[in-house]
């Protein structure tokens, strides 16, 4: 006899069912954030193995290697071998960010600054602290809103030389997906609102607005769902 499915269980079998149901979103939501040019149709097309042509080499790579960071992500969720540590977030880092960054593999080595803020990322020595630091809070009570504040302190530490806020966001759906929630994805029409109010976190340290934003963004992928989920 088969063993009894918990309700988290079921919730999270449902949620990476969705997360594979609406793939093409999160990989277009998240290379527009990049500033990547492909369209949905055009990522729709390449993710079902048709090249589009128009476009730079270097952006279809980057839609490419988001695709594979989302997969990889769900993979490992499905394994129960997603973990919230520094080799997870590094894989997923190499993943998505291979190509792009100065050095992939570990932990920047050098310091960094990010345009359109005064904020300035922690020195390099800092790093291995402030994220062992960043996973005992997270560990006190999982729940989405530490999901978020892991994507926010991923972005503002810049553990990486490239792909931190990417890395950010997998890292913040793999403990929202193991829980049994839905995944969260920033609309590629919120970019303008969403690089306003990040720009105001690094200046001030205040998550609450970008808390409540992505709150905001969970809500809107949920909303589609929630009768489906009523009747399971």
């Amino acid at each position: 006899m088969g063993r009894k499915m918990t309700g988290t269980n079921r919730r999270k079998k449902h949620a990476l069912f969705i997360a594979n149901k609406i793939h093409s979103s999160l990989v277009f939501n998240m290379a527009k954030l990049e500033g990547n040019p492909f369209t949905y149709p055009e990522i729709k097309t390449l993710l079902d193995g048709v090249t589009v042509g128009g476009h730079k080499l270097s952006d279809q790579e980057q839609v490419l290697r988001i695709s594979n960071g989302w997969k990889k992500l769900i993979q490992l969720i499905k394994n129960e071998e997603f973990k919230l540590n520094k080799e997870t977030a590094i894989n997923l880092n190499v993943c998505i960010a291979e190509g792009e960054a100065l050095a992939v593999g570990d932990f920047r080595d050098g310091n960094v600054l990010i345009g359109g803020t005064s904020y300035i990322p922690p020195k390099a020595e800092k790093l291995y602290a402030l994220f062992q630091e960043l996973i005992d809070r997270t560990n006190l009570k999982k729940s989405p809103d530490n999901a978020y504040e892991f994507f926010l302190q991923s972005a503002a530490n810049q553990f990486f030389w490239d792909g931190n806020k990417r890395t950010g966001q997998l890292m913040m759906n793999g403990l929202l997906l193991e829980s049994g929630h839905l995944p969260v994805s920033i609309p590629a029409r919120s970019q303008l609102q969403y690089n306003q109010a990040m720009t105001r976190f690094y200046n001030t340290g205040d998550m609450e607005e970008m808390k409540d934003f992505l709150n905001t963004c969970a809500q809107e992928i949920a909303a589609p769902f929630i009768d489906e989920e009523l009747e399971r």
